[in-house]
């Protein structure tokens, strides 16, 4: 019998395998840090912990370069996009109070928003399948990022775009706009602000006593100086308005509040176990295909484990979250600098991750790698590069940067930027190499020039 990922999460919740973090040390989860993090640059934490017990926690760099305080593992963080993991799980409640319905759509909480609102529905929303366009790009990140609104309402109809780029349910494409309107939704559902909820809601029951929805200007205790890379250079992070990110990226926190944040949702704290799996399901697209995407997390196999996953990047910070509730085993990975260039927490989270599963990663060897190099003409008009370093297999798309690839079997390889896959396909004829790289439903063919 083929199992869903939903009849895996069911057991996963119920039989907990062994521990695994005996097959990591320590000193191994340093050394990954120290290899990427300065000691005079911004910094990082990482925290570890599996049923119910703190296995690692470590802070690395400065929280302040300029009077050269170290961090510390108490330091607090926006986390970004993690935020979606909040804002998700208060419409699920909402959901269980009655409040509203996955089946609601826009228009009937914001009469008008877009042509297409009737269609749009609160599910959509909450699985980045909606079909809005997204108002937070470059532009808008030198100019009205810092632009100061009332309300959310009137944030939303400030960056109001009603370009559909498709129709609702068709396709993932992430967009903050669909959490900004969820933050709204939440408001008009329960009659309070979205802050006040959150807390009152979230905060408070789980005694998460060090995370704020700040207004702006609010001081944050222990926060982290926020930095980016400009020029070469890194410099204070640029400011931006805390009442535009409201619902997509706007908590503050710890990893210790964080970390009682999944504790909540695992002992259903927060909602219904039959809703977090909901919430952690890949979304069913108009086709029948799985996305990635659930309910404000990732959904995906890693290491042959369910894992469940988030990261968040924004002015001045980035957060990268990864369980696998195979195993409760839960990592976090903070720092106090958004340019990948110099941390990039996907990249510590996921080598630690591969660090853990290792022994569950199949042997291959050179002969095998070498037989995958090459450069992949694709369909889709683009070339896929695949080089090795060692034996460590790379892939670069259209010139870009190259990204690792670690196997999940001898020939399916995840990416490091996660969601991605790449599966080398023989040949049975005797013709040349094929390869897929795809992302969720989104499949890429291509064969070895």
């Amino acid at each position: 019998m083929k199992l869903t990922f939903k009849t895996l999460l069911v057991i996963f919740f119920t039989f907990y395998a062994v521990n695994t973090f005996s097959q990591i040390k320590n000193e191994q989860i340093d050394s990954i840090i120290n290899n990427t993090v300065k000691t005079d640059g911004p910094g990082a934490i990482v925290f570890i912990k599996q049923k119910g017990k703190v296995l690692y926690e470590k802070a690395f760099g400065k929280a302040n370069i300029e009077n050269n305080v170290d961090m510390s593992a108490n330091n607090a963080f926006n986390i970004g996009s993690v935020s979606k993991e909040f804002t998700a799980m208060s419409v699920l409640q909402l959901l269980e109070k009655g409040k509203l319905s996955l089946e609601d759509n826009v228009n009937s909480y914001l009469p008008n928003y877009s042509k297409n609102g009737d269609k749009i529905k609160i599910k959509h929303l909450l699985s980045h399948t909606s079909g809005l366009k997204s108002h937070t790009d470059t532009i808008w990140a030198n100019t009205d990022a810092r632009k100061y609104f009332d309300s959310s309402k009137d944030a939303l109809n400030y960056f109001k775009k009603d370009t559909v780029q498709f129709e609702a349910g068709e396709k993932h494409d992430y967009c903050n706009v669909n959490f900004n309107l969820l933050a709204y939704i939440i408001e008009k559902a329960s009659g309070m602000e979205y802050a006040d909820y959150v807390k009152e809601n979230i905060f408070k029951p789980l005694e998460m006593t060090n995370s704020y929805i700040p207004d702006e200007g609010q001081l944050i205790p222990n926060l982290a100086t926020g930095y980016e890379l400009k020029n070469n250079e890194i410099v204070y992070a640029r400011y931006h308005s805390f009442n535009q990110t409201r619902g997509s990226s706007s908590i503050h926190t710890t990893v210790e509040d964080l970390s009682k944040w999944y504790e909540g949702l695992m002992n259903s704290k927060i909602i219904s176990r039959e809703n977090l799996i909901k919430a952690w399901t890949p979304f069913t697209l108009n086709s029948g295909e799985k996305s990635t995407y659930g309910y404000g997390f990732y959904s995906d196999r890693k290491f042959n484990k369910t894992s469940i996953f988030h990261n968040g990047f924004i002015f001045g910070y980035s957060t990268s979250d990864m369980y696998f509730p195979e195993d409760d085993l839960l990592i976090f990975v903070v720092s106090n600098i958004s340019d990948i260039n110099v941390i990039n927490t996907n990249t510590i989270i996921f080598d630690i991750a591969s660090r853990i599963y290792k022994s569950e990663v199949p042997e291959l060897t050179a002969d095998l790698l070498d037989s995958y190099l090459g450069t992949y003409i694709m369909k889709q008009g683009f070339k896929a590069e695949v080089s090795r370093e060692g034996m460590q297999l790379l892939i670069a798309v259209d010139g870009g940067k190259a990204d690792k690839l670690f196997p999940e079997t001898k020939t399916l390889f995840m990416v490091k930027d996660f969601p991605a896959k790449a599966e080398f396909i023989p040949s049975t004829n005797g013709g040349e190499m094929g390869i897929v790289l795809s992302m969720g439903p989104d499949r890429f063919e291509g064969i070895k020039e």
